[in-house]
């Protein structure tokens, strides 16, 4: 089911009879702005989602759990502490959702609860907390947002700033606004490395609608490039470890053809076409691998094969 469904469905009507926790709410309204940027999976942690909530990781921890129990989100882990969270986008199957007054909860108006409304002396009050207000463009970055006055931007910054939105208008065309664009830019330069953007804008391509997009979903783009690219050093070390293998190979093949020309001893054609074959054939290893299956028609090289086997850790 995708959001148009959710929207027909009156999923937001649902979920706002449905009393859940604030903290609930904010998440909710955060993974689903992820579905617009078309991220049906949020990889995250507790800590990471309490930081870019505001609140503390305990009340993130209650509002998954409240949201699981209700079935509008599912959890998984992945690794260790990073968790999968995905919407159910169909509110038909949401559950155990609070709509009406929780049973023995007394309302206003009820006798016995009179007490409750004649004023009391406040013993040990809490202070309440100072509301902050911010705009909306500093909601995207928030807690992010570095508490100083806006400087004028130097010639370095200007650069800066026109590199990335050039990078970004190659990507998408230039169907866009480019004065509001300069402006989600600047804000990712306040918060973020340079490099760091340019590489994600090029990593995704058209992956990122926008750039108030890549303001807001962050730590979502920089934790799946890092996954990504990981994957990517992995393959490139293995690839790397196999061209070492295949040059050992070579060179232990060339070794024992010189070394047997030099002592003059009487190799089969077999023998000899097969050294050959290991020092000149793109995957050596390969070669030696069916070589093995077959030794028994390398009788005079088999110490040589035991010796390339046991370099190149073949079984």
């Amino acid at each position: 089911m995708n959001l148009n469904n959710f929207l027909e469905r009156g999923g937001f009507k649902v979920l706002a009879v449905a009393r859940l926790g604030s903290c609930s709410y904010s998440l909710v309204l955060y993974i689903i702005n992820c579905i617009v940027a078309r991220i049906d999976e949020l990889v995250s942690s507790a800590a990471e989602l309490s930081i870019l909530l505001g609140v503390t990781e305990r009340q993130v921890k209650l509002a998954l759990d409240e949201l699981t129990e209700s079935n509008i989100i599912t959890v998984s882990n992945k690794h260790g502490k990073t968790l999968i969270i995905k919407m159910n986008l169909d509110p038909s199957k949401w559950k155990n959702l609070r709509s009406s007054p929780e049973p023995k909860k007394r309302i206003l108006g009820d006798a016995k609860n009179l007490h409750s409304l004649i004023p009391q002396k406040n013993i040990g009050s809490k202070v309440s907390p100072i509301k902050v207000s911010i705009s909306s463009e500093e909601a995207l970055l928030f807690p992010n947002k570095i508490q100083k006055e806006k400087k004028n931007i130097g010639d370095e910054k200007t650069l800066e700033v026109k590199k990335i939105v050039e990078t970004f208008a190659n990507q998408h065309g230039n169907k866009m606004d480019l004065k509001k664009e300069e402006n989600f830019a600047n804000l990712l330069l306040e918060n973020h490395p340079y490099d760091q953007i340019i590489a994600l804008i090029n990593f995704f391509s058209k992956e990122i609608p926008s750039l108030s997009m890549l303001v807001g979903a962050w730590f979502h783009y920089m934790n799946k490039y890092r996954e990504e690219t990981s994957d990517i050093d992995d393959l490139n070390a293995f690839r790397k470890k196999h061209e070492c293998f295949d040059e050992k190979i070579r060179s232990l093949a060339t070794f024992e053809l010189k070394k047997i020309q030099k002592e003059k001893k009487s190799i089969s054609a077999d023998e000899e076409l097969l050294l050959h074959i290991l020092i000149r054939h793109e995957q050596p290893r390969k070669q030696l691998y069916w070589a093995l299956k077959a030794r028994d028609r390398y009788p005079s090289l088999n110490l040589f094969l035991d010796k390339a086997k046991n370099s190149v850790e073949l079984t």
